[in-house]
This record gives structure tokens, C-alpha cells and sequence, in this order.
């Protein structure tokens, strides 16, 4: 099965995966790193008609694309924190003083969201409020910040 959707569409994934990354030697990972996910996991494409596994195989290589920047964002991050962590201690330090001049309603989500890296209908659920409503009070809790920074 995985031999033939290689014959017929690798060049197609090939070309996706060079729209994603700047170097070919990239989109060539991805892509192996797609079709080794497909050979350990063969058995769902039983199911699947055509377009189906060529959607499969371009939604796999746009998540192994986007977990491949988290992971540089956090090898990036953890080189510059070994440099400069008195830095980062001081930003901390800074931003829990700022952030404890705000109002409840504005502070806890602004502490979910950047300290405990919740996302918006997360922090909905915690405090039982829409996702709107938190990006909302996120948006007003920054602009605060913003101004006493000011």
C-alpha cells in the first residue's frame, strides 16, 4: 500500500514539503519521516480511499513541519537561557511584579496563559468563562501592562 501512494504521490509531497522549508535536505526529512509514520501505523489506510491517504500524508508532513520548529524554539531557548539566565531570572521577577498590579479577573489569565502555557479555551474551562472572554481579558490585561510600563 505504502509503495504505491510512494509511486504515485511522492513527487507531490516532495513539492509540499519544499513550500514549507527554505533547504531541500529538509522537505526531504519530512517527507521520510512521513512515510516511516505510515509504515508503522499501515493498518488505518485500510479504510481509507485515495484521497483520503494523500490528505493523511500532507496533514502528517504539516504537523511533523510545525513540531520541528517547536523543537527548535525550544533548543534555541534553552541555549540562550544557559548564556543569560540571571536575565531571564530578572525578566521573571519583573513580569510577577507587574502582573500582581492587575485586577483578579485580568491577572490569572495572563498568569494560565504565559507562566503555565494554557491556551485560551483551557483557561475558559478553569474559570468557567468563554474562550472569547479570555482572550479578551488577555488583551486588556497586555495593554495594562503595556501602559504602566510605559
Amino acid at each position: 500500500m505504502i509503495y504505491q501512494v510512494y509511486n504515485r504521490y511522492h513527487h507531490d509531497f516532495i513539492r509540499y514539503a519544499k513550500s514549507l522549508v527554505t533547504r531541500k535536505e529538509d522537505a526531504y526529512d519530512l517527507v521520510q519521516e512521513t512515510y516511516i509514520k505510515a509504515i508503522e501505523r499501515e493498518e488505518i489506510f485500510e479504510q481509507m480511499n485515495e484521497y483520503q491517504i494523500k490528505g493523511w500524508f500532507f496533514r502528517v508532513i504539516k504537523n511533523q513541519f510545525i513540531d520541528q520548529i517547536r523543537k527548535n524554539k525550544r533548543i534555541i531557548f534553552y541555549e540562550e537561557e544557559q548564556v543569560s539566565t540571571h536575565v531571564f531570572i530578572e525578566t521573571d521577577i519583573f513580569f510577577k511584579e507587574m502582573v500582581a498590579t492587575l485586577p483578579d479577573h485580568l491577572r490569572l489569565p495572563i498568569i494560565l496563559k504565559y507562566q503555565k502555557g494554557l491556551n485560551s479555551k483551557e483557561i475558559g474551562k478553569l474559570q468557567g468563562i468563554s474562550p472569547s472572554t479570555v482572550r479578551n481579558r488577555l488583551s486588556l490585561g497586555l495593554q495594562k501592562l503595556k501602559m504602566e510600563a510605559l
